[in-house]
């Protein structure tokens, strides 16, 4: 949860130094409680406090790298208070959900929409990033579907499953 600025003055060593551009610590703790200024900034906090402030600070969603090349997606790691002053910088993936009880057929068309979907809106090029496969009760099934997603798409892989050796049988589909 986010300090206000006076438990974050609290823990600065309170010597009005200037030494961080600030005129007072008090402006100081203000400028990093609004996100507007480093804590590295303050060469005179102790090792204590900048660890209580650093924990404190942390972004709720610890940030994960999913795929690998070219199609790498990052997300969390982030903290946006107010969407309008801040933007994502690692903005939300966009998945499509391919079953492993699905038909050859309808596993084809998805992938083949997932290839050929990409719009530009202000700026941007939208595409989705990721197919997730959900395993189903035939682990050898499960096995061909996320090899023909691995060879099919260049997306990054999620693979879903309740039971440790089907995602095993899948992971290793995966990694050939």
């Amino acid at each position: 949860m986010a300090l206000t600025g006076i438990e974050i003055f609290k823990l600065l060593p309170k010597t009005n130094c200037k030494d961080c551009g600030e005129p007072t610590c008090l402006a100081f703790a203000m400028k990093l409680a609004a996100g507007k200024a480093e804590l590295s900034l303050c060469p005179h906090v102790s090792e204590e406090s900048k660890a209580k402030l650093t924990e404190a600070s942390a972004p709720p969603i610890i940030p994960v790298t999913i795929g690998v090349g070219d199609r790498v997606l990052k997300i969390g790691g982030e903290t946006v208070m107010f969407r309008h002053e801040k933007r994502f910088e690692n903005p939300p993936g966009i998945a499509i959900l391919v079953g492993a009880d699905e038909g050859d057929a309808e596993i084809d068309a998805k992938l083949q929409r997932f290839n050929n979907l990409q719009y530009e809106r202000i700026g941007l090029t939208l595409r989705p990033d990721l197919v997730a496969v959900k395993a189903g009760a035939d682990t050898t099934r499960f096995k061909a579907v996320v090899t023909k997603v691995n060879e099919k798409t260049t997306g990054g892989i999620i693979l879903m499953s309740e039971d440790a050796e089907v995602m095993a049988a899948g992971l290793s589909a995966h990694l050939r």
